[in-house]
This record gives structure tokens, sequence and C-alpha cells, in this order.
């Protein structure tokens, strides 16, 4: 999990998680998964046949821990986004440009063009934004120059 979305302290029975890559925040004792935690979740539901504590224990999440009714409610609202056809879709927003192509894994050919899409959205803001920042350093520089 990335430190910058961190608001505040997690509780004891979220802390020992923060590090799975299916956790993207928390606030107070609510956890926040990612999309891919739905997918995967979805599909051992679906083709695994497993039960959703069971499907919860096996993405890297204790039930011991953090109880049965986070892994029934995570199960829930993983069948209900494939449900609406919210789980399986491509778009370009899902994906952060960010992040290099070989730390992406295996992705389909549409996965690949969307994230293709953020990749290219995200290295044009990148150049725009260093354009201004040699702009602005070059107008510090002429202005800090005393006049003759």
């Amino acid at each position: 999990m990335k430190q910058n979305q961190i608001r505040k302290q997690p509780s004891d029975e979220i802390r020992p998680f923060l590090d799975n890559p299916f956790l993207k925040d928390f606030r107070g004792r609510d956890m926040i998964y990612t999309k891919d935690f739905y997918v995967a979740m979805y599909k051992k539901i679906s083709e695994e046949h497993m039960t959703y504590v069971a499907a919860y224990n096996s993405l890297g999440f204790s039930t011991a821990v953090l109880g049965e009714d986070r892994a029934n409610s995570a199960g829930k609202r993983a069948m209900q986004m494939a449900r609406e056809e919210r789980l399986f879709t491509v778009n370009p927003s899902s994906y952060d440009g960010s992040v290099p192509r070989e730390a992406m894994g295996a992705m389909s050919p549409l996965e690949e063009l969307a994230y293709l899409k953020a990749r290219n959205f995200y290295l044009e803001e990148l150049v725009s934004a260093q354009k201004k920042l040699q702009s602005a350093l070059a107008d510090m520089t002429i202005s800090s120059n005393p006049k003759t």
C-alpha cells in the first residue's frame, strides 16, 4: 500500500494487512480494496467455487483477525459488481499511467490498450509539467540577474 494514501494511523486489526497488494486505502476500521481484489475475489468464488470466507482468506486476509462479516461483505460486493458489469470494464482511467509496463504483468489486448492510453496521458502531462518547470526556472534566472 502506498504510504502517501494513509490519512491517519490504522487500527491494530488492519495494521498487519497494510502491505497486502489488494488493500488500496483505509478509513478508520474500514478497508478499501483495489479493483483487482474484487476481480480476484469474483474468480475464486465463481470459478474455483470457494465460499466468500475461503476466497477472502486465500487473497491474503485473515477472517480470524478481521472477522467473517468483512469477508462476506467483500464477496457480496464482488458478485454485485459482476452482475452490474462493473468488474471487467476496460477503462483507461482505471489504470495508473505512472506504472511501467514491466510492472503490470499479463494483460489482455483490451487491457493493454487501456493501459497504453493511460500511460500516454500520464507522459503527456509529465512533459507539460517539465516544460512549465523549465520556463519558470528560466524566468527566475533572468529575474535574478542584475541589470547593468
